[in-house]
């Protein structure tokens, strides 16, 4: 019987050898050389290829699933660690950044001492399996009058789902932040490198964090732009109250819009009070039945769509006028936010990348102080509905995940004073335990302005060559709210 259990014991070493073997060789990239057209005309070369990781590497029965990785070479020989570029989302393509025009601009000057790596994080692009999967037609109408219906529907639309990455062998346990944090230590790997340097956005910052967490020993440098701690997935409901002062505050400054809504936050209660009270209904176009349809919409539903653009500056400009017009009976601006809304979550599909923000979840501390705020907040919890309400079971990946943790990598955290989705309140609570960090704040930024910022640009560029940041307080020209008409 010893025997037998000493022969067992060394089959499975064996084993475990050859699957080591395999997994070690699978650690690289068989880039192929491509073209792109740059914005200013100029053809760019870059390198694509696929990296073999495993889908969930605290399971011996995993399987391997490919990311999808660009690389840019550096200009000059002696180049300093690869940046790797870390897109938000979750579920945004990190690769389709190539495609912007500041963008572009930004990596061919970091080009110059650095690899540029453009990486689909897991499930997320051109990475391979996709977590897409087909929803069945249902009544999404009553989405604008109460979290109610939302809720429910993002709960079945999970279970769906799933249902789905089951029958395709796709364990969705695999899907989070830290699987895609040892993703980054697999990449490091791969491209026989000893440090990277992580250029994070959004939830990319989430990413980076985390990786500095478990795997400090591979970050040189960090640039988080509209950071997000490991406990602020979800979001205090205060932030948002917050916001809505400073764009009313805004908006009495502007000549144009303060004789028609001198209080844009006084307006805001008194039309939630009478959509509590009676809803509106507002005719939209179902763009996938090609049908108009109509929507109610109450105090919720405005709440959530405020929500949803709070926090960009290209959005909330709209917002006096919006809310005049509701007020004055003109439902022009309302029915526009109100119809791009309903498609975007009317669609025939569903993802399972849904379950990574829900995986990160947050402390039962954050939980208290969130449904807490959420009873009084101008904006209720619609920041949070569905998320912490509904969606992906057994994914939560556990209190130890979201406990601080000190840290002396070089870092720059870069926060937009207009910011509601990554406020920077996120920086004072994360940067008490950092010892080599500075923190910008840029003035009338939101959370879409701060990567394309070319101020923000050249506080990379002196961070990323250890030199001082001239311009420590940033300032962009403040946001023009659309006329009233």
């Amino acid at each position: 019987m010893k025997s037998t259990f000493i022969i067992l014991l060394s089959i499975t070493y064996a084993l475990n050898c050859v699957a080591q073997v395999e997994r070690e060789q699978d650690r690289r990239i068989d880039f192929k050389t491509l073209t792109f057209k740059l914005h200013s005309g100029e053809t760019l070369h870059y390198d694509f290829g696929m990296l073999k990781v495993l889908e969930n590497r605290s399971s011996t029965l995993s399987k391997v699933i490919e990311l999808a990785v660009l690389k840019v070479k550096a200009k000059n020989t002696n180049s300093n660690a690869p940046i790797v570029f870390l897109s938000g989302g979750p579920g945004e393509s990190g690769i389709d950044y190539i495609k912007e025009e500041y963008f572009q601009k930004l990596f061919v000057d970091l080009q110059k001492d650095h690899d540029i790596i453009l990486l689909d994080q897991r499930g997320t692009g051109r990475s391979l399996p996709s977590l897409r999967f087909i929803l069945p037609d249902s009544d999404n109408r009553q989405l604008f009058l109460s979290p109610a219906r939302i809720i429910e529907l993002t709960n079945e639309a999970a279970a769906i789902g799933a249902a789905d990455l089951n029958t395709r062998g796709i364990d969705i346990r695999g899907y989070n932040t830290i699987q895609n944090a040892g993703d980054l230590d697999d990449l490091r790997l791969a491209l026989n490198t000893e440090t990277l340097n992580l250029l994070a956005f959004s939830y990319g910052t989430h990413l980076a964090l985390a990786t500095a967490k478990l795997y400090p020993a591979i970050i040189d440098k960090m640039i988080l732009i509209g950071p997000s701690g490991l406990n602020h997935m979800h979001h205090l409901p205060s932030a948002y109250d917050k916001q809505l002062i400073k764009i009313s505050h805004l908006a009495a400054q502007d000549s144009s819009i303060s004789k028609h809504v001198p209080d844009m936050l006084q307006l805001l209660k008194t039309i939630l009070h009478d959509l509590q009270n009676e809803p509106l209904k507002i005719p939209v176009k179902d763009f996938g039945a090609q049908k108009i349809v109509t929507l109610p919409i109450g105090k919720f539903g405005l709440q959530f769509i405020l929500r949803l653009d709070a926090g960009d500056s290209n959005d909330f400009i709209y917002f006096p006028a919006l809310l005049y017009g509701i007020k004055n009976g003109d439902y022009r601006l309302l029915q526009k936010f109100a119809e791009g809304r309903y498609n975007q979550f009317n669609g025939g599909y569903g993802s399972g990348i849904f379950a990574i923000r829900q995986a990160s979840s947050a402390t039962k501390e954050r939980y208290d102080r969130i449904l807490k705020e959420g009873k009084t907040a101008l904006l209720g919890n619609a920041m949070n509905t569905p998320d912490i309400f509904a969606g992906w079971k057994n994914v939560d990946l556990g209190e130890e995940f979201r406990k601080d943790f000190k840290s002396d990598i070089a870092t720059l955290f870069i926060s937009g004073s207009l910011d509601s989705n990554t406020p920077s309140s996120n920086v004072d609570e994360i940067i008490k335990d950092f010892s080599n960090a500075f923190h910008i704040v840029v003035k009338n930024a939101g959370h879409e302005d701060m990567l394309p910022s070319e101020e923000v640009h050249a506080a990379i560029g002196f961070f990323l060559r250890n030199e001082t940041i001239e311009d420590k307080n940033p300032t962009l020209p403040k946001p023009e709210f659309i006329p009233i008409y």
